[in-house]
């Protein structure tokens, strides 16, 4: 074989991070030190045994839409961690957060939404950078 078809055989080399990134987060160094330190607070007072209610009503954040993004993530990420990763039932998770199913099941439902949005853009993306 010569060195030309040989070099024909060798997959292209694939710049991964770029590949898969897909949304940039946009937050600031200190939007991500309170994201942190939110996400911290949050599991703290879920462990205390606090109604969701009461823990968002308690949860203090300059801006509304932050707030909003910060409990987003956060039921996301326990969902992440105790029903995708553990096992662990939607009504198990709904009665530690004092939360009706039906609000886990629609996160649950967004979360796979966005994971196959991603998948989506991820693939149009491939597909381009193959295109001559």
């Amino acid at each position: 074989m010569n060195k030309p078809e040989k070099a024909a055989l060798q997959p292209e080399v694939e710049d991964y991070d770029a590949r898969f990134e897909v949304v940039e987060p946009g937050f600031s160094e200190e939007q991500d030190r309170l994201h942190a330190e939110s996400i911290a607070w949050l599991r703290k007072r879920v462990r205390e045994g606090k109604p969701w209610k009461k823990i968002v009503a308690d949860f203090t954040v300059p801006d509304e839409k932050f707030k909003a993004v910060i409990l987003d993530d956060f039921l996301k990420i326990t969902l992440a961690e105790r029903h995708f990763q553990s096992g662990e039932a939607l009504k198990s998770i709904a009665q530690l957060l004092h939360v009706p199913v039906e609000l886990l099941t629609a996160v649950k439902e967004e979360m796979i939404r966005e994971v196959r949005d991603a998948s989506v853009q991820v693939y149009h993306r491939s597909r381009s950078e193959q295109t001559p």
